[in-house]
């Protein structure tokens, strides 16, 4: 769950970004980032978490950068951003948190191998994922280092993903223990 979050969010970000530099000139020669701000606060009524039906308020910042190599094509795109997702329990009243802060460093492009191959690298650091109560009991929480490289054939195709994790991460993926956790704040 965790990872289809962080394409689905890596997705979106390219979409606004693939937006942004279709409107910039062509080969322009910019050395300077170009960076972008966005506050979160959205409130979301009744929607499901691991089979509770929960009001979640989600509030947060990111800062979405571009950065260009010598001819000015974008090279690396940064995100770094803090959010928090507060859940309330509508039949109990009950709250937990899912929090997220971190960064987000990826390829602009995708890297050409001698053999034909297209690697996309993405790498996060920070913490991905901390469920905590509203006394900051922490009940899960993944803390470090997470690289992904992944790797298409010349037409496109997915050939494989290289992971290389460091730290403590109690969730990594596993959606059991993301809602095990949930229930037990709020259940």
């Amino acid at each position: 769950m965790k990872r289809v979050v962080q394409v689905l969010a890596l997705a979106g970000l390219m979409t606004l970004v693939a937006g942004w530099l279709a409107g910039a000139p062509a080969g322009a020669a910019t050395r300077t980032p170009q960076v972008f701000h966005t506050q979160v606060d959205v409130s979301l009524p009744g929607i499901d978490v691991c089979g509770f039906t929960v009001d979640s308020h989600v509030q947060g910042a990111n800062t979405f950068q571009v950065f260009f190599d010598k001819f000015g094509n974008p090279s690396t795109l940064q995100s770094v951003g803090h959010v928090v997702s507060t859940l309330t329990n509508e039949a109990n009243g009950k709250v937990v948190n899912v929090e997220a802060n971190g960064r987000d460093n990826f390829d602009a492009d995708l890297v050409v191998n001698p053999d034909g191959t297209m690697t996309f690298t993405d790498i996060l650091t920070g913490m991905p994922m901390r469920v905590h109560t509203s006394h900051s009991s922490v009940l899960v929480e993944d803390v470090g280092f997470n690289s992904f490289v992944v790797t298409f054939d010349s037409e496109g195709n997915f050939l494989s993903e290289q992971v290389v994790v460091h730290g403590p991460h109690q969730f990594l993926g596993d959606q059991t223990v993301f809602c095990d956790a949930i229930t037990a704040a709020i259940g």
